[in-house]
């Protein structure tokens, strides 16, 4: 693996067959209890460097796979749709070299607003014309089918299992717990994206902790704990919706705990 370009919104790394980049949409704020102990109770321990003005950091980013059979992009962004800051796929797609209209397919990790709403542009069209197909986890399609603004996406929809691959080279890899259908993707068996197994650095020190909007906590626990054996086990890198910057890193265990290194030029 090595880095072939970063920008202020994205940083992109070339792989074997496959390049991929990390894509900004922005960065947001949360309630510190939004993180949860094992009693589903907010934290009262959170150290200084978890807060930023007294709220958890929260970069929200999308990633683009490309190779000579296509150009996937996992996850869309928020869009316009939920907090100020984000929206900036677009730009961040620019700064990469890429755009909008070089998209073939979309796989999305799940279908929580800040993951789908960026499929559908400011006037209610797509936001990538030419992506034919839309997968999403099977057991996520009613939610999917459930949001108004998604439907002008419906034609597009494809449904999405564990082992499938939307791209060659890439591969749907069962995590739920976040959500019912919960996807990462596993990218020439070097790099695992995953989603949102992780919304803060602190789960990294402390995997136990929840996230507010998990669905199944607990699934989401266990879920957390079996990929990072097995990251470990395999030596794969990793790269998440909301890892500190730049998106993409290795893990490490430290006794009981682990600790996240990003890559760095």
């Amino acid at each position: 693996m090595r880095v072939v370009r970063e920008t202020a919104l994205s940083l992109t790394v070339e792989l074997q067959e496959l390049a991929v980049t990390m894509l900004l949409d922005g960065e947001t704020v949360m309630p510190p209890d939004c993180l949860r102990g094992p009693e589903g109770t907010g934290l009262a321990d959170l150290a200084p460097q978890d807060l930023a003005g007294g709220k958890l950091p929260l970069p929200v980013r999308a990633f683009l796979v490309r190779g000579q059979a296509g150009c996937l992009l996992i996850d869309a962004g928020a869009g316009r749709a939920w907090h100020k800051g984000l929206g900036q796929l677009g730009a961040a797609l620019a700064e990469a070299g890429s755009g909008p209209q070089e998209v073939d397919l979309v796989a999305l990790t799940h279908t929580h607003i800040d993951h789908l709403s960026g499929l559908v542009d400011d006037d209610g069209g797509l936001a990538f014309p030419n992506a034919e197909r839309v997968f999403v986890a099977t057991e996520e399609l009613m939610a999917f089918r459930a949001e108004p603004r998604m439907i002008p996406v419906l034609p597009r929809l494809m449904p999405l299992e564990q082992g499938d691959g939307p791209l060659p080279g890439v591969v749907a890899v069962n995590a739920p717990g976040h959500s019912p259908g919960h996807m990462a993707f596993l990218v020439e068996g070097r790099l695992l994206i995953w989603g949102d197994l992780v919304h803060h650095p602190l789960q990294f020190r402390r995997p136990e902790v929840t996230w507010k909007f998990d669905e199944d906590p607990q699934e989401a626990r266990t879920t957390r704990a079996g990929l990072f054996d097995r990251v470990l086990a395999e030596g794969w890198l990793v790269a998440g919706a909301h890892l500190p910057h730049p998106g993409i890193g290795r893990l490490e265990r430290q006794g009981a705990a682990f600790a996240f290194h990003p890559v760095t030029r």
